[in-house]
């Protein structure tokens, strides 16, 4: 089981910010010298929160460099083909959340030791379940007209009427001007130059996961979000290892936000720690760094 306050620090690297929530304020800012925070971050702005965030990411820039290479190929990402340092969140952001409506303790589950032996479908696509993780469930449910997306919550592996696929972003990239030329077939005065990335397979999103290093326990993890996307936006490419959805570039502010309301939704936080002997290394470098901080 995960720490719900590594949870916290895992939203810090998704929105390059400082994160907290109302139930921990109190307590934080006897001791926080600084700024508060002001933006309220909720489950309805929470993708666009993050796809802002990654306009400044040095991360999601690689990630993004290395979607365009694969995409332009036609290859594999691999493990070797990208750059993937630390997040570094921007301290002079700052979000809050209220637990209690951004959480949904009920839906947590512990995926690490999963072995699944069947074949698990929803919303008519092959649901690969994020074996090795820990989830956080998001509060989503009456969030939205309906909860039909969701599908149920007691199922068999199949799908069932009126739910979305799940999908897992590991990084997105808006203004991408160019990388969706050649992949999407515009309307009438439509250029799509910004796009919003995901995959079906856990295995593929975990080579775009960002990284961090917890304060709480000097342990690294990956953090991942689980996804419903709705097929009516989706896009299918490179061997449907890349759903992307394009993004006019004429569209307002507003209706980008409702686009991307209309088209994906996070609704799990997933955490995974990273392997013993890069752990090792990282509790390593975390000790030092704590030994420095408290010797000034």
């Amino acid at each position: 089981m995960v720490d719900r306050n590594i949870a916290l620090e895992a939203l810090c690297t998704l929105c390059n910010a400082n994160v907290t929530s109302v139930q921990k304020q109190s307590v934080q800012a006897q001791s926080f010298r600084g700024t508060p925070p002001q933006q309220s971050l909720k489950i309805k702005n929470f993708i666009s929160t993050v796809l802002d965030a990654d306009e400044t990411s040095q991360v999601s820039r690689s990630n993004f460099e290395c979607i365009k290479t694969v995409l332009q190929s036609g290859g594999h990402a691999t493990s070797h083909s990208r750059v993937n340092p630390q997040e570094q969140h921007d301290t002079t952001k700052n979000h809050v959340i209220n637990e209690d409506e951004f959480f949904d303790n009920q839906y947590d589950y512990d995926f690490a030791n999963l072995k699944d032996t069947e074949t698990y479908t929803r919303g008519g696509e092959v649901y690969e379940r994020p074996s090795g993780w820990y989830g956080f469930g998001l509060k989503v449910l009456d969030k939205y007209e309906s909860n039909a997306w969701l599908g149920t919550r007691f199922r068999s592996t199949q799908s069932v009427p009126g739910e979305w696929p799940v999908s897992y972003h590991g990084t997105t990239k808006r203004g991408a001007e160019g990388i969706i030329e050649g992949f999407y077939k515009s309307g009438p005065g439509q250029v799509y130059g910004k796009g919003i990335y995901s995959t079906p397979y856990i295995s593929e999103a975990e080579l775009y996961a960002k990284t961090f290093t917890s304060n709480k326990n000097g342990k690294q993890y990956k953090v991942i979000l689980q996804n419903r996307i709705n097929p009516k936006y989706r896009q299918k490419y490179n061997n449907q290892k890349y759903w992307l959805v394009p993004i006019p570039d004429n569209s307002s502010a507003q209706d980008e936000r409702v686009m991307v309301e209309q088209a994906i939704r996070p609704y799990g936080l997933l955490l995974k720690e990273v392997t013993v002997e890069k752990d090792y290394m990282c509790q390593l470098i975390w000790k030092m760094q704590t030994r420095n901080s408290l010797s000034h």
